[in-house]
């Protein structure tokens, strides 16, 4: 790693786990070098780029990734056999598992933040760190309290339910009495943001961490997929929550409320529904459902305070695409943005992956305002 005049900084190796850190002493551009004769013999780096040139800004974090391949794989001028073929179908497939793992990860997210749209009308940008809180919380239980992963993570889950009932009781619903309009809500849930944001800095770092356990597994093969054993565990908790979540906006009866709130607020109170604690069961649910999917997204990856923002854009593009305010078409929506980006990146380099998800997010939109599952709605 060098500075961008080219002096020196320090040359590190990987750990086990393939992650690497180097502390600077002044923010500025860097130039951060891979050398490649140091890569397993089957691997190559995708694209053949093995520099960086990262910015770091003071007192944050700034990732560097190199995305690896097999060497042979799609991308690189060679002939065109069958081998060939085969690697892409394999690569195919491998990304496609991704897509689905990283596309149920934004539809837990994008689900909370749909029902809160839903029943409020308030785009949240601070469901970014509600996402955050959750991960953070279940790393202090884990980490700093020496619990389990398991139970760390169901406390963070119940905490972060606490806090978000706590968060429309105390502050958005004080908001809502005093007639606060939509677009000064979204405006303030910016401040929120930001402030949860810079709070998490103080007091967890701008360094990157992992939780205690199940942070590196050898992968199983499953056909041409290697998947880590928490992976296909995450995946089928992701699943059930959904699951539950959809059986219970459709058949009890505070579902049945919601969704006659999402529809005709004014309508709902004047048969006999109590709106606003209908709204608060709602932000109770959104938080733990936002702290959930902050810990999957933490167990994938990593931990760090700007984990949420990174992530948010992808949430709000999987409940745009899916149609807003509606539950089903946020996961429909997120599984979308999640297969296409990772899938791209058998054509496009990594770097441009998340441009691609909103570039489609733009075209689709072009053809069906709604989105998938969103109502055409009469303006004017």
């Amino acid at each position: 790693m060098t500075t961008e005049s080219g002096q020196p900084v320090e040359e590190v190796t990987t750990n086990p786990e393939g992650t690497w850190e180097v502390q600077v002493e002044e923010p500025g551009k860097y130039k951060v070098a891979l050398d490649p004769s140091t890569l397993p013999q089957n691997a190559e780096v995708r694209g053949g780029n093995n520099t960086r040139t990262p910015t770091v800004y003071e007192g944050n974090c700034s990732a560097v990734l190199f995305a690896l391949q097999p060497k042979g794989a799609p991308g690189q001028e060679q002939q065109e056999d069958a081998g060939a073929a085969g690697t892409f179908w394999a690569q195919a497939a491998q990304l496609t598992f991704e897509g689905l793992n990283l596309g149920l990860i934004i539809a837990l997210a994008a689900l909370g933040l749909s029902l809160i749209y839903g029943t409020t009308g308030l785009t949240n940008f601070a469901h970014g760190e509600l996402v955050t809180l959750g991960a953070l919380l279940a790393y202090g239980f884990n980490v700093g309290l020496g619990l389990h992963l398991i139970p760390a993570a169901l406390i963070a889950v119940i905490a972060a339910a606490v806090l978000g009932y706590f968060q429309d009781r105390l502050f958005w619903g004080q908001l809502r009495r005093r007639g606060t309009g939509i677009i000064a809500m979204m405006i303030i849930s910016i401040g929120v943001a930001l402030f949860m944001r810079y709070v998490f800095l103080i007091f967890f770092g701008g360094q990157t961490e992992s939780f205690a356990q199940y942070t590196a597994q050898p992968g199983i093969e499953i056909g041409p997929i290697s998947a880590a054993p928490k992976n296909l565990v995450a995946m089928g908790i992701e699943l059930v929550v959904l699951i539950i979540v959809g059986f219970a906006l459709l058949r009890t009866r505070t579902g049945k409320a919601a969704r006659a709130v999402a529809d005709n607020p004014a309508l709902a109170a004047s048969s006999g529904i109590n709106v606003d604690r209908v709204i608060r069961i709602i932000w109770t649910g959104g938080g733990a459902i936002a702290a959930l999917a902050g810990i999957m997204l933490a167990l994938s990856q990593n931990l760090k305070y700007t984990m949420g923002q990174e992530i948010l854009l992808l949430i709000f593009a999987g409940v745009t695409l899916g149609g807003l305010g509606t539950a089903f078409g946020a996961l429909v929506g997120s599984l979308v943005v999640g297969l296409f980006i990772q899938v791209s990146t058998l054509w496009v380099p990594p770097e441009l992956k998340n441009v691609g998800a909103l570039a489609v997010l733009i075209i689709v939109l072009l053809v069906r305002p709604q989105g998938i599952l969103g109502r055409r709605e009469r303006i004017g």
